[in-house]
């Protein structure tokens, strides 16, 4: 039989430990990745709640379209039908579908 303390010599070889030149660029690079990652997400947080901010969420139709103005626009695209522009029929208020708690 063979010894146990040699049965796994030469298999393992030490962890990589790196110099300190080396973590300092890594942490320095580390850095700035951070820094435009939260850059970016603010920016898109911004452009979106500006986005958000000038539309008219309080439109209930399922069709609309707006001018250069801002304003509502209630003539539908040419070639465009009323039925085409309605909502689906299967799509109903949520209230209507599903009955309150506790009734049968």
């Amino acid at each position: 039989m063979s010894d146990e303390k040699e049965k796994y010599a030469g298999e393992f070889t030490d962890a990589y430990t790196p110099e300190e030149a080396e973590l300092r660029a890594r942490k320095s690079r580390n850095l700035w990745l951070g820094l435009a990652l939260a850059g970016f997400v603010i920016l898109v947080g911004v452009v979106t709640f500006i986005r958000l901010s000038s539309s008219d969420l309080s439109q209930s139709g399922f069709y609309y379209s707006v001018d250069d103005k801002g304003e509502r626009i209630n003539d539908l695209p040419e070639g465009m039908t009323p039925d085409q522009a309605a909502p689906p029929p299967n799509l109903t208020p949520i209230d209507e579908t599903r009955p309150e708690e506790g009734e049968p």
